[in-house]
């Protein structure tokens, strides 16, 4: 399974790359090194808050985009169900969110009765 710093990681580099940038290039517009953009982009360290709401605006995105939000991160084909799960559900306000988890609850609830 992919940690969310992996998750988070191939985010970032899916929009930098989606922008044509090389690492030095998004380094230069979030005003941090180029170690930490490759670390970040490997997962290799998680990136704080400061620095992902600089990608955020970098980007052009909501903060929750950079969590493989949609069907945008290919890397990891195994995980693309539930990233677009993830990706859909981040966008929401905290009423919709609700009640996608009781829509959840309710299928599975269904699922686990059905043989």
């Amino acid at each position: 399974m992919v940690s969310l710093r992996e998750q988070v990681g191939l985010a970032v580099r899916h929009q930098r790359k989606k922008r044509d940038w090389g690492q030095v290039e998004l380094a230069t517009k979030i005003d941090r090194s180029l170690e930490m953009i490759s670390q970040i982009e490997r997962g290799a360290t998680a990136p704080s808050f400061e620095t992902l709401t600089a990608l955020s605006e970098a980007f052009e995105v909501p903060v929750g985009h950079l969590f493989w939000i949609a069907d945008e991160v290919p890397d990891k084909p195994e995980n693309d169900a539930l990233a677009r799960l993830v990706g859909r559900v981040a966008t929401l306000d905290a009423d919709d969110i609700e009640w996608v988890d009781r829509l959840v609850g309710v299928a599975l609830a269904r699922k686990v009765r059905l043989p």
